[in-house]
């Protein structure tokens, strides 16, 4: 069957996604002819361009000038923007945008006229590595991103902070995606689709990885049912969160979608392909979810294929010279889930079990990417990396002779031994992305992380990496529920005194997550409400708690955060995210990384 698999925007443009590398791996080896089109980083290339955005500026104060009268009597009478259709609220906000856009037309012409240069510094791998030209760059496309989003309010467009709004239900679903004059991922579509099915695939399957891509995928697909005769499927563990709005929605696949196939789809898939093709009844097709006779279906879940069975990713076809940094890092698994799962707050165990590749099979995998793409540098996905598996791998590739760099996710335990890091250091690994939390041990024991609460026992295993050569970056999570003031600002502080041997993110705001285990006893954490918004599609539930930070105590410990890590006096805020810092860290090592830590924002 002739296949193609999309991955939509809007998701980081500067790696090839796993997921459809995976999917092409399976239908290629069973014998079926699979197209790929990586429509995220197609997106950023296309819109991120001065023909672009000037054709957009010239187009949105077209539409400004056509409802300037009634724009203007709103204003004048001061009336109730809220009694006006929905359409009319986007164009008046709009307005808003377009008239900083009108007030600031030098800095938006210098901003459009900078951008093709910016874009092949990040690219070149000279100047990516000189932290101020590569910091210069990325301002210049984030000040041409933030200009689109004014351009198409309410789309928002940023690849270095996605983010997305935080519910929709199925009425803005379909308004959203059919707003032409708001919805940005709609105009580039228009663009691109009919080049894009002139091979006439017969199933279109689009892989959906994160909430941040629900309007484009979705917007995606509903214009693919109008334009194609195709099977088009949307898959990935986003919609296994959803089922039971699901049911009630047929509307919903007559609109977006032919099926859904929710959970691990490796098995799934295969199997929608031999239905379509007449081999096997829709009723025995596992994970999916489709319409017949006016009634939603939703088929019974299977056991996965376990992860060390499936086929090698196959990356043939991917756009590897257009990413966002001059380097391909390739994304390769050796775990399925996480062999702790415990963490009060996760919900990534959701919808598969844990499993693990031999070591050996992992080997082969990476040789056959070198092999193919001559591939150097490795992003292992895996939700955290055992130091066991850690020993055994690291001992593989010495003992191969594999030339390779690597970064990976980890859990802080006692495990993670000095030795272990200086034979993983000669294996190639560069980068540890640890979940820290928080350094305060009440607040510690409560997310259940693990035996090393105090921050202290968990500082020596960083400072044992970074000694044998390996960088530190530490997640970290602010206002989980019942964490007063002061606790918050023990993490502050932790973080503070450790930046010579680890960077961290600025601390998320927790947010209470369907599925999340503290949702299985709301006393123990002071949660005394929980508001689910079950009428359509949310990542995430409003709660009120007994104990914690006031809205005013948060605002607090954000301005202790810009004092105590000197936010606004450190330079290149606007070019840090993981891939870089892998890449500064191959390049320049852990020693100098410290004393570059405030030309490259750690």
């Amino acid at each position: 069957m002739k296949c193609l698999l999309i991955f939509p925007p809007q998701w980081i443009p500067f790696n090839p996604h796993l997921a459809p590398a995976a999917i092409q791996g399976i239908l290629s080896e069973q014998g079926h002819s699979v197209d790929y089109a990586d429509l995220n980083i197609s997106f950023y290339n296309s819109v991120l361009t001065p023909n672009f955005i000037g054709k957009s500026i010239e187009r949105a104060f077209n539409i400004y000038n056509q409802n300037i009268v009634n724009v203007k009597k709103v204003r004048e009478q001061k009336e109730n923007l809220k009694e006006f259709p929905v359409d009319f609220q986007r164009i008046y906000l709009r307005f808003k945008e377009l008239e900083k856009i009108n007030a600031n037309k030098q800095f938006v012409s210098e901003t459009i006229s900078n951008l093709p240069a910016a874009v092949n510094i990040v690219r070149d791998k000279e100047q990516f590595y000189n932290p101020y030209n590569a910091d210069k760059a990325f301002t210049v496309i984030k000040n041409a991103t933030d200009i689109l989003s004014s351009l198409y309010y309410p789309s928002k467009i940023n690849f270095l902070n996605i983010t997305a709004q935080s519910s929709y239900d199925i009425e803005e679903l379909k308004f959203t995606c059919a707003d032409k004059e708001g919805n940005l991922f709609y105009t580039y579509y228009e663009m691109i689709l009919p080049q894009l099915l002139k091979s006439n695939p017969e199933f279109i399957g689009i892989s959906l990885g994160d909430y941040t891509q629900l309007i484009p995928a979705l917007t995606l697909a509903m214009m693919l049912k109008k334009m194609t005769k195709a099977h088009v499927s949307i898959g990935g563990n986003l919609f296994g969160r959803y089922t039971d709005v699901l049911i009630n929605n047929p509307e919903f696949f007559s609109l977006f979608a032919d099926s859904i196939i929710y959970n691990e789809g490796e098995k799934p898939i295969s199997e929608l392909v031999k239905q379509l093709e007449g081999k096997v009844k829709i009723e025995d097709v596992p994970n999916l979810i489709y319409v017949k006779d006016n009634q939603v279906k939703i088929n019974k879940e299977q056991e996965p294929m376990k992860i060390s069975e499936l086929p090698q990713p196959d990356f043939t076809h991917f756009p590897l010279n257009l990413y966002y940094t001059p380097e391909v890092i390739f994304n390769i698994q050796t775990s399925r889930n996480c062999y702790w799962k415990k963490c009060t707050f996760c919900t990534h165990h959701h919808g598969s079990k844990y499993g693990i590749k031999t070591v050996d099979k992992v080997i082969n995998d990476i040789k056959r990417l070198q092999e193919k793409f001559n591939a150097k540098y490795f992003h292992f996905v895996d939700e955290a990396m055992s130091p066991a598996y850690l020993k055994k791998l690291s001992e593989k590739i010495i003992e191969e002779g594999i030339d390779m760099k690597f970064y990976i996710y980890g859990r802080l335990e006692k495990e993670f031994t000095s030795d272990i890091f200086e034979l993983a250091y000669k294996a190639g690994l560069r980068l540890v992305m640890w979940g820290f939390e928080s350094a305060n041990e009440r607040i510690y024991t409560l997310m259940n992380k693990g035996e090393l609460t105090s921050s202290e026992s968990r500082r020596k295993i960083l400072l044992d990496a970074y000694n044998a050569g390996v960088w530190n970056h530490l997640f970290i999570m602010f206002a989980f529920p019942s964490e007063s003031l002061e606790e918050a600002k023990e993490t502050v502080d932790f973080l503070r005194d450790n930046r010579n041997i680890a960077s961290h993110s600025t601390g998320g705001k927790f947010v209470l997550l369907e599925d999340a285990p503290i949702l299985k006893n709301l006393k123990k954490y002071y949660i005394t409400k929980v508001e689910k918004f079950r009428s359509g599609f949310s990542f995430a539930h409003k709660f009120e708690t007994s104990r914690g930070m006031s809205d005013e105590e948060f605002k607090e410990l954000e301005k202790y955060k810009v004092e105590q890590w000197r936010m606004n006096e450190l330079k290149c805020r606007n070019s840090w995210f993981r891939e870089k810092l892998f890449l500064y860290v191959c390049k320049y090592g852990t020693q100098n990384i410290t004393k570059m830590k405030d030309e490259i924002w750690l």
